[in-house]
Formats: C-alpha cells, sequence, structure tokens
C-alpha cells in the first residue's frame, strides 16, 4: 500500500476555510484525489501539507488536534478499505466518495447502538498519542464521570445512563458542581467510590505498617479514600479536556450534539506566583533536621530543586546519567510531545554538595524520593521548622478569594520552580535567557505565571526618577 498524500484546496468556504484534498494510492497505475471532507483555514495548513496546531492551548488548539486525528482516522480507513477491496479495479472517485461520506456519518445504529459513551471514551483513547501526563489527566476525567454516572442513578434518575444526546448545557453545569464538590458525594454514597476510586494508584508492595489515621482541621478522623476539594481552575481543565472529546466525537460520526456551544467554562484564574528568596531557602537548607532524616532529605531535594528549577516530574526521573559535563540534561515531560527541546542547566556548588550527600550509584534515581504528596507534606513541616512563616496573600481556587496565610502552609514542590525561576529573573530581567534555563519557549505567556515585579524591582524602577 502506498502513502496517501494531502493538499489544501485553494477554494474556500463561507467560514474562509478550505478543504483538505488526499491522493490515495490504489496501484501503481491508479492514483485517486478526492476530498476529505476536512476543513482548515489555510495559515493552519504548513509547508509539509499537514495541520500545524499551535501551542498555545485553547478552543482553536483543541479544535485543530480533532482535525488532524479525524484526518488521521480518515486515511487509516480508507487504506484498509482499498487494501481489503477483492477488485481493485472497481476502486474509483464516486466508490473512494461514497466510503469518505460512510466515514463522516456512519448509520445511527453504529452510532447509538454499537459503542456506549464510555465505549467511544476508549476510542478516543487508543486513536490519540497523548503524552504520560495527559492520558493519566483524561483517565481522571473519565472515572468521574462514571462517578457522576452512578450518582444520578441513586439520587434522582435510577435509570440515568450517560450518552451523547443526553448531554445538554444543565447536565454540563450538574458536572460542574459534581467535580467541584465530590466530598459530599462520597459522604452520602461511599459505595460509588468502591466501584471507581478517586484514586487509581497501584500501591506498591511493602511491608504492613500501622499507620495513624489522617486528621482534618478540627482533628476528626478523614475517611480513606475521600476525595479532596479541587479548585475552579482544575475543574475548567477538565472540562476542555472534555470539550476536545466532544468535538472529536462530532468530527467522527459519534455525535452530531455538541453541549459546549451554549455552555461557557470558567475562566482559569492564577494568583500572584509566591516564591523564597535565596536567604530563605539558604536559612531552610541550613536547619538543622538532623533528628528526622527523613524530612532531612525531603528538604534537600527540595533545596536542589530550588537550584534547578525543574518540575518534580521531571525532578523523579533524574538519574546520574542525567549529569553531564557538571550540568543536569534533560528533555520536560510537559512538551516533549509537542516541543522536544533539552534543557541544560549548569549545577552549583551547593547543588554538587547535596548530589555528593545522596551519592548511590546502586540507586535508579538521583535522590531517595518519595510520593509526591509525601514530598509536599515534608516541604511544609520543613519550612515550618525553619520558621519560614511569613503572611503571603494567595488566591482561594474554592472562593476566588484572596487569603492570607503563612508561607510554610503554601509550601509545594512547585515553589521550587517558581523560586529559581523568580530569583534568577530579578537579576536578569530577561525571560527569554530565564526560559532557556526553565524550559518555557520564547515569548511563553505561561513564563508570566512564575515571575512577578516585586517591591525590590519597583524600587530600583522609582530609583530612575532621581
Amino acid at each position: 500500500m502506498g502513502k496517501t498524500y494531502y493538499n489544501l484546496s485553494s477554494k474556500k468556504d463561507v467560514a474562509g476555510e478550505s478543504e483538505i484534498f488526499m491522493r490515495i494510492y490504489v496501484s501503481k497505475e491508479n492514483r485517486i484525489r478526492v476530498g476529505s471532507g476536512i476543513w482548515v483555514d489555510a495559515k493552519r495548513w504548513g509547508k509539509k501539507n499537514e495541520i500545524n496546531i499551535p501551542n498555545i492551548p485553547g478552543e482553536e488548539q483543541e479544535k485543530l488536534l480533532a482535525k488532524k486525528g479525524a484526518l488521521k482516522a480518515l486515511t487509516e480507513y480508507l487504506e484498509k478499505t482499498v487494501q481489503i477491496a477483492e477488485d481493485k479495479s472497481a476502486i474509483n472517485k464516486t466508490f473512494l466518495e461514497k466510503s469518505i461520506r460512510k466515514f463522516h456519518k456512519p448509520t445511527k445504529a453504529k452510532r447509538e447502538f454499537e459503542k456506549s459513551f464510555f465505549d467511544v471514551v476508549d476510542t478516543y483513547l487508543a486513536s490519540h498519542k497523548l503524552s504520560e501526563q495527559r492520558l493519566k489527566n483524561f483517565k481522571v476525567l473519565t472515572r468521574c464521570l462514571h462517578r457522576f454516572e452512578l450518582f444520578k442513578k441513586k439520587d434522582a434518575a435510577r435509570g440515568f445512563t450517560l450518552t451523547f444526546t443526553k448531554l445538554t448545557p444543565e447536565l454540563l453545569r450538574q458536572i460542574e458542581d459534581f467535580l467541584l464538590d465530590e466530598k459530599s458525594v462520597f459522604l452520602q454514597y461511599p459505595e460509588i467510590y468502591e466501584q471507581f476510586p478517586y484514586s487509581a494508584k497501584i500501591a506498591v508492595k511493602t511491608p504492613k505498617r500501622k499507620r495513624p489515621p489522617t486528621l482534618d482541621a478540627e482533628g476528626n478522623e478523614v475517611p480513606k479514600g475521600m476525595p479532596q476539594p479541587r479548585g475552579q481552575n482544575t475543574v475548567s481543565d477538565m472540562l476542555t479536556r472534555f470539550r476536545a472529546f466532544i468535538l472529536w466525537a462530532i468530527d467522527n460520526g459519534y455525535t452530531a450534539n455538541n453541549p459546549f456551544k451554549h455552555f461557557t467554562i470558567g475562566e482559569i484564574v492564577y494568583g500572584t506566583p509566591i516564591y523564597i528568596t535565596n536567604e530563605e531557602r539558604n536559612r531552610l537548607l541550613e536547619t538543622d533536621l538532623s533528628d528526622d532524616k527523613e524530612l532531612e532529605t525531603q528538604r534537600d531535594i527540595f533545596a536542589f530543586q530550588c537550584l534547578v528549577g525543574c518540575r518534580v516530574s521531571d525532578l523523579y526521573k533524574m538519574t546520574y546519567r542525567s549529569i553531564i559535563n557538571d550540568a543536569i540534561e534533560y528533555i520536560p515531560r510537559k512538551t516533549k510531545e509537542d516541543r522536544p527541546i533539552t534543557v541544560r542547566v549548569p549545577l552549583n556548588e551547593t547543588a554538587r554538595k547535596l548530589i555528593a550527600k545522596y551519592q548511590d550509584y546502586s540507586r535508579d534515581s538521583l535522590f531517595p524520593f518519595n510520593t509526591e504528596q509525601h514530598y509536599n507534606r515534608k516541604i511544609k513541616e520543613a519550612f515550618r521548622r525553619a520558621g519560614l512563616d511569613r503572611t503571603v496573600t494567595v488566591l482561594n481556587q474554592q472562593t476566588r478569594q484572596e487569603v492570607q496565610r503563612p508561607l510554610y502552609e503554601v509550601a509545594s514542590s512547585h515553589m521550587a520552580r517558581r523560586t529559581f525561576i523568580g530569583n534568577i529573573y530579578k537579576k536578569v530581567k530577561d525571560p527569554n535567557l530565564v526560559g532557556a534555563l526553565s524550559g518555557h519557549k520564547e515569548g511563553s505567556k505561561a513564563f508570566a505565571r512564575y515571575r512577578t515585579i516585586d517591591d525590590d524591582m519597583k524600587k530600583e524602577l522609582i530609583g530612575f526618577l532621581d
């Protein structure tokens, strides 16, 4: 079977888009050019005759990803149709056009009865090349939708089944409310979470230990497996993924219903980034934690992360092979699918000492890591022990209101990345130079979230007026 080639029509529709044409290889003497039924803006059609996907997340990116997936699925469908055809001479332009119409508009029986809503979800995941993190995030959403379906059956509609036809803006609002407050559902119907747990982590087989119960702020025991509250940013991100799936399902003929057409996803809002100064980092590192070796270890890992500026997911992947010519080299996991670049961060003396302190070549990782949740708990405890308790103003993602909290309460692994970026930016004030060390592309909008113009920079600017 030969390769399928693409080109863009010069004609445009009322929306200003042009149809992608395909040249299908049937045999050496028979190559057929036919319209794909998939339309794109000419500015998103690249020189290599493929759809160019913008790096900035949003509705345009989602639609183009869906169209790219549909074009790939259509190509595979047509190539298979040609391959299994007994009489290749019977394949002509009319035959392929009919096949394309069938692909875009499968029979109602096929759409409604052969595949359930969650069957189509499985097809979507199987046909999409998603990064490990994006796949994980979508599986979290899928479990949530399973739990929502069970909740609806118990709460109001016993015969309720989640289908494409039942998706409406009102049902999306119910799903949004469900995602924002799963704790109340858990307390009312805990059996739902036995079937589809809030967390799907696979426990590592270790000797059983009697752990003390987890307590809430009032000292009450927290039931095992109880969902944590989600902020509006998290829920908006989940609904954005859900919308991408619905657009893909529409393009692939599984539904014609788009409930998001009249539903507005909440805006993702970020507060002012909080980071610690170099002096505070040194104070943390110099605090005597020798009475708690586990706490000391996690503190040291945090200090190292402050010196290399990587995300925690990249930190956990680092090994001794990541050290090349006295520098750490890695490809950020978050962007390696779309924009694989190698980030190289030279190691200063403190970073080298921390590596030497835990040097163990028999270990697969650079440091003796624990779970990310455990890491974040230990960071907060280390901050508290070091007396890093200055008051900071942060945005409460549940209420979207500003609140004042001690620094140690908001400390987390990502604060290390902000600390790296914020402190270097204060010195050089060049986002492109800092981005080369943090893995952000030039002109990245996301970069602005990791830095802020602090009082020292403001004073320096005002000094220009003297």
